[in-house]
């Protein structure tokens, strides 16, 4: 049986951002801003970008001779792939969801 006088409610803030928790009370009740959504996209476009320019200059070194830890371009290869592979999946969901709202408003 639970003891109703030590159960607390949930709030908003509690367990949700873990951020929330090294921030004064006093902070807890501001509205913290998030970064727009097209910049949280475009940031990671990049980062994806970065990772396969970095993944093709090792490659290219690897094949001038310039390296000499294979392992390093195996990774630095390994990471550009799931990037992409994760940005179009991430690509197809947001396809998927468009799809569906438009056709909730028909």
């Amino acid at each position: 049986m639970i003891d109703n006088a030590r159960v607390k409610p949930l709030t908003p803030a509690d367990d949700f951002d873990p951020s929330m928790k090294a921030m004064p009370a006093s902070k807890h009740n501001k509205e913290v801003s998030a970064p727009p959504f097209m910049d949280v996209l475009k940031e990671s476009v990049m980062k994806v970008n970065d990772a396969q320019v970095e993944a093709d200059n090792l490659t290219n070194r690897l094949a001038l001779g310039e390296v000499e830890d294979i392992s390093e371009v195996s990774v630095a290869v390994e990471k550009a792939e799931l990037a992409l592979r994760l940005m179009v999946q991430i690509r197809d969901k947001l396809v998927d969801a468009y799809q569906q709202i438009a056709r909730m408003s028909v």
